[in-house]
């Protein structure tokens, strides 16, 4: 399953450009960056809690509703996006890790690199809320493949990092 494709093509990367005044190209290029980290973090938390108790925190913050959130106009507060970071990568220094990875990586405004992870792991999320639902309906799933990987892991080359000090 590829997730940019699906980013695409459920309108993810057109709200990502649409919220955050991105081009197109933009929007790609800071996706194919992110979405990697964060499949990565997703992944380590189904491994570390259990399919059941990380579909149990992602429903907690809005299940599949997560994704219509951020494909859909309106003010999404930032402390829902910032709880999903939280399921992904733990800890708020890896967040920022994640972030520094990002502003190396993509030319964008200052302040669109943490509201880019933010929709997206909405985006993200939801999708793997809504996978998860539909399992539950009899519908094969496709979560455990995804996410219960150990291989590529890009987190592993820097959550051992010793923070830069520097704006983050």
């Amino acid at each position: 399953m590829n997730m940019l494709d699906m980013l695409r093509r459920t309108g993810g990367l057109s709200a990502l450009s649409n919220r955050l005044a991105l081009t197109p190209a933009q929007s790609m290029q800071i996706a194919g960056t992110f979405v990697p980290y964060l499949l990565a973090g997703f992944g380590r938390a189904f491994r570390r809690e259990g399919k059941s108790a990380f579909l149990t925190r992602l429903r907690r913050l809005g299940g599949a509703d997560m994704a219509q959130r951020a494909l859909t106009p309106g003010a999404i507060a930032p402390s829902l996006g910032d709880a999903v970071l939280a399921v992904a990568f733990s800890t708020p220094a890896i967040v920022g890790r994640v972030e520094r990875v990002l502003r190396d990586a993509v030319a964008i405004g200052a302040g669109d690199y943490r509201e880019a992870m933010r929709l997206l792991a909405l985006l993200l999320g939801g999708y793997l809320s809504a996978r998860a639902e539909q399992v539950e309906l009899g519908v094969a799933d496709g979560i455990e493949a995804l996410l219960d990987q150990a291989a590529d892991d890009p987190l592993a080359a820097i959550e051992t990092e010793e923070p830069s000090g520097q704006g983050e």
